[in-house]
C-alpha cells in the first residue's frame, strides 16, 4: 500500500473516530433531553390531574370535563391510574409493572421509566381521603425525533467518511508530491550524471532534511568514484612500472651472451624492482584488508606503551631520526591509557605518520605527545618538514596521491589512507594542521569509551 493511501487512512479513522465521539455525545444528550422533557410534561400532568380530581366533588361534572380539556392536553397512550391510600389494596392494576406496584406499597414519590413508558406517581392530599396517582405515558414524537436524529447522524458519518478519505488521499498526494520529485530525480542519476543534485530549499522540513542526506551521499559516491578511478590509474601505472623494467632489463640480458658480473648485475636490477612490486602488492593486500570492518578490535591497548613500542621501530629502522616523546599530559591514573581496539592496525597507523614526518621533515625533530579530552584520547605528530600545500590537503588520504612537494621522497603514498581507514575502523579520525615550509600536525582521535 502506498504511503498517500495509508495516510488517507489514517487520516479517516482518526477524524472519523473524534466524529463518531462527537456524534454519540450529541445522541445521548439529546436522548436525555427529551426524556427530561417528557417526564416534566408528565409530571406537569399529573400534577393538574390530580388538582381536578381532588376538586371534583366541588365541580359539576361538565365543568370539570371543561378544565380537563382546557389544561391537560392528552399525551400518547396516556394511562391515568387513581385510588385511596386507606385502601391499600391496588389489585386489579395489573397493568401496573411490578416495580411500580413497589412504589405504590410503599408511598413513594417518583418518576421512572421502563422501557419506552414514562410513571409519573404521587401522593395527593384530599379532605375526603389521601389518594394515590399514577400518570404513565409513551413519548412517541420524542422516539421519531431520536429515530431521525440517529439516522441522519449515520448518513452524515458515513458520507463524511468518505470525503474524509478522499481529501485525505488529495492532501497526502499534496504532501508528499515533493517526495515523489524526489524519487524521480534520485532515479535519474547514473554513474554518468553523478554530479547532479536534489534541489535544496530553504526550509527544515523532513523532505528538505531528506534532499540534504540524499545530496550528501551522492557526493561521498562521487568521491569514491573519483578516488576508485584515481586508484585504478595510479595502481596500473605503479604495478607496470617495475613489470616493464624487469621485462626490459630480462630482454636486454637475452640478447646476447653475457659475463658473470653483467648476468649479476642485471639479476640485482631485477631482484630490486621485484622487491618493489612485492612491496606495493603487499601495501595493496593490507589496503583492502581495511574495508573489511572492525572485527577482531575488542582487546585492551596502552597508548603509551604502544607509543614507545613504535618509537623502538623507528629506531631499528631510522637510527638517524630526532624523535622525541612529550608525556608532560599523561594523566596518573593509568586507566585513563587504555583505548579499545587492535593493537596491529593501530601501530601501523602511528608507524606510517611518524615514517611520513621523519622523511619529509629531513630527520629533524619530531615530536609526539599524548593528550586527552573528555572522550577521546589523541596522539599528536609534530614535525618541522616540508609542510603540505593547502590545495592538495583534501586528497592526502586517497591511494598514491603524493603531494606536489614531494616527488622527490621515496614511498607509494599509502601511508596516510592507510592510517585514515584503520582509524575510521576505530570510530576515530585525523585531524591535520600543515604550513608549507614549516612543517605539519598531526592528530590521532581515539575515542575512549569502548566499541560496541
Amino acid at each position: 500500500m502506498k504511503i498517500r493511501n495509508k495516510i488517507a487512512l489514517i487520516f479517516m479513522g482518526l477524524a472519523g473516530a473524534l466524529q463518531l465521539l462527537a456524534f454519540v455525545l450529541v445522541y445521548f444528550l439529546a436522548k436525555n433531553y427529551f426524556e427530561d422533557s417528557f417526564s416534566d410534561r408528565l409530571a406537569k400532568r399529573a400534577s393538574i390531574a390530580a388538582k381536578a380530581y381532588a376538586d371534583k366533588d366541588e365541580l359539576n361534572t361538565p365543568i370539570y370535563e371543561d378544565i380537563r380539556n382546557k389544561h391537560l392536553q392528552k399525551l400518547p397512550e396516556e394511562k391515568e391510574y387513581i385510588f385511596s391510600v386507606e385502601q391499600g389494596d391496588i389489585t386489579g392494576l395489573d397493568e401496573l409493572p411490578p416495580q411500580v406496584l413497589e412504589n405504590l406499597r410503599k408511598g413513594e414519590v417518583y418518576e421512572t421509566k421502563i422501557e419506552n413508558v414514562f410513571y409519573v406517581g404521587s401522593i395527593q392530599e384530599d379532605n375526603q381521603g389521601d389518594f394515590n396517582l399514577v400518570l404513565s405515558a409513551v413519548d412517541i414524537y420524542g422516539n421519531m425525533g431520536l429515530n431521525n436524529l440517529r439516522n441522519i447522524l449515520i448518513l452524515i458519518y458515513l458520507f463524511s467518511s468518505v470525503l474524509l478519505y478522499f481529501l485525505g488521499k488529495y492532501f497526502a498526494s499534496r504532501l508528499l508530491s515533493p517526495l515523489s520529485k524526489i524519487v524521480k530525480k534520485t532515479n535519474s542519476i547514473r554513474a554518468s550524471n553523478l554530479f547532479e543534485r536534489l534541489t535544496v530549499n530553504n526550509n527544515k522540513d523532513e523532505l528538505n532534511e531528506l534532499s540534504k542526506t540524499i545530496n550528501d551521499m551522492l557526493d561521498r559516491l562521487e568521491t569514491s568514484f573519483e578516488v576508485q578511478s584515481n586508484f585504478i590509474n595510479n595502481a596500473s601505472h605503479e604495478l607496470k612500472s617495475p613489470l616493464t623494467a624487469i621485462l626490459t632489463q630480462t630482454e636486454i640480458a637475452l640478447i646476447k651472451e653475457r659475463n658473470p658480473e653483467e648476468y649479476q648485475d642485471t639479476l640485482k636490477g631485477i631482484e630490486q624492482e621485484a622487491q618493489r612490486l612485492d612491496l606495493l602488492i603487499n601495501s595493496l593486500l593490507k589496503f583492502a584488508q581495511t574495508n573489511q570492518g572492525s572485527e577482531g578490535l575488542i582487546q585492551e591497548v596502552r597508548l603509551d606503551e604502544l607509543v614507545m613500542e613504535v618509537i623502538q621501530s623507528m629506531d631499528l629502522i631510522r637510527p638517524e631520526h630526532q624523535i622525541q616523546l612529550d608525556l608532560s599530559s599523561v594523566p596518573e591514573d593509568p586507566d585513563s591509557l587504555v583505548v579499545q581496539g587492535n593493537y596491529g592496525l593501530l601501530k601501523i597507523a602511528l608507524n606510517n605518520v611518524l615514517d611520513n614526518a621523519c622523511k619529509f621533515s629531513d630527520n629533524k625533530k619530531v615530536v609526539v605527545k599524548i593528550t586527552f579530552n573528555e572522550n577521546n584520547s589523541i596522539i599528536t605528530v609534530t614535525d618541522q618538514g616540508v609542510g603540505i600545500p593547502s590545495k592538495d590537503i583534501k586528497n592526502i588520504y586517497q591511494p598514491f596521491f603524493r603531494a606536489s612537494n614531494a616527488r622527490n621522497v621515496k614511498g607509494y603514498g599509502f601511508g596516510l589512507p592507510f592510517t585514515n581507514k584503520i582509524l575510521k575502523l576505530h570510530g576515530g579520525n585525523i585531524e591535520v594542521y600543515s604550513e608549507e615550509g614549516k612543517g605539519t600536525i598531526f592528530s590521532l582521535i581515539i575515542p575512549r569509551a569502548s566499541l560496541s
